[in-house]
């Protein structure tokens, strides 16, 4: 009960603590209130923007623990349709060719996932692994003998990848998508298919009908993560996104989503993206400075993935020891 008391201010304070120990490598400036406010501004840009696609891939990583399964191959998915969107000429017709179809890529591989976990009983974790490396080896037969088309020739595109773009797909899913997700029936559904699958059969709930519905609304937000990424970044590779699943699922652990099912926050999922986003960006900064480097016997930016385990394993023993006097409630 105490650790349910504490637990709302507990992501905050270490967001917090991560901030004032990471973002001065980032070179933000504490030392007064002007400095702070020049640096931290582009700091928090930055941020934002980096952490846009992760944002969105948490809404439907938060829904799919919930319903207590797990998609392992969100960064191939994305991957995948990225890969696919940049075989198309870029130009003003892209809109019309390849955003639609990068559309209807993303939805057909998270159906797909969907099918394979409702349809033919196979376990979450095993199906999406699967697909994981299945989708992974498509992006190189899609690139095989391609050459990748620039997205910034893309009329419009790049301001995808600008705050004011990002922000925009970020409110679209989460504002407006988790505004109607907290007060939805498809939410109550979820939670009692997570809590116990037989019981919202004999609810009456359409279990693989929701299950295959969350899966393929997952490869739709790829497709979204997929525009963020490119439009920023302006290029795709078969090696793009490497880790992604293990930053989304963190954080969405981190938030207070249950990995047993049954219970989750998007809102806490937010303040746990933000948690790996400001300790990738202090890892990639640190890496960079010199003097940090040079006493360190491994490179910086590997810290990246040991710290991600340890956040994870945090994440669900916290999760474990709150959850067992949780309602299941969603923020």
């Amino acid at each position: 009960m105490q650790l349910d008391r504490l637990r709302p201010l507990l992501l905050p304070a270490l967001l917090l603590a991560e901030m004032v120990v990471l973002a001065p490598m980032s070179g933000v400036r504490f030392g007064s209130l002007g400095a702070f406010s020049e640096t931290f501004g582009w700091y928090w840009n930055d941020l934002v923007v980096e952490a846009a696609p992760i944002l969105i891939l948490s809404f439907g990583m938060t829904a799919v623990l919930m319903s207590g399964g797990i998609d392992l191959s969100v960064g191939s998915m994305t991957a995948l349709v990225a890969c696919v969107m940049s075989t198309f000429e870029p130009g003003r017709q892209f809109w019309l060719t390849a955003v639609p179809i990068g559309l209807a890529v993303g939805a057909g591989l998270g159906l797909f996932n969907g099918l394979l976990v409702a349809r033919f009983d196979v376990p979450p974790i095993i199906a999406t692994l699967g697909t994981l490396f299945f989708y992974r080896g498509l992006c190189d037969a899609v690139l095989k003998g391609t050459k990748p088309s620039p997205f910034i020739d893309v009329p419009g595109y790049g301001r995808l990848g600008e705050l004011a773009g990002a922000l925009v797909l970020v409110g679209c899913v989460l504002v407006l998508g988790g505004g109607w997700f907290r007060w939805s029936r498809w939410r109550r559904d979820i939670l009692m298919i997570g809590g116990n699958r037989v019981a919202a059969r004999y609810a009456a709930i359409r279990v693989n009908r929701r299950l295959i519905e969350l899966y393929t609304l997952s490869g739709i937000l790829a497709f979204v993560a997929a525009v963020c990424f490119t439009a920023h970044d302006g290029s795709a590779s078969a090696a793009s996104y490497t880790g992604l699943e293990l930053q989304v699922i963190v954080a969405v652990v981190l938030g207070g989503t249950s990995v047993n099912g049954g219970r989750g926050s998007v809102l806490g999922s937010i303040v746990g993206v933000f948690l790996v986003a400001v300790l990738a960006e202090g890892l990639r900064a640190g890496g960079s400075v010199f003097w940090i480097q040079e006493r360190l016997p491994f490179k910086f930016n590997n810290l990246r993935f040991l710290l991600l385990g340890a956040l994870l394993l945090i994440g669900v023993w916290i999760n474990t020891r709150s959850g067992r006097s949780a309602d299941g409630a969603m923020d």
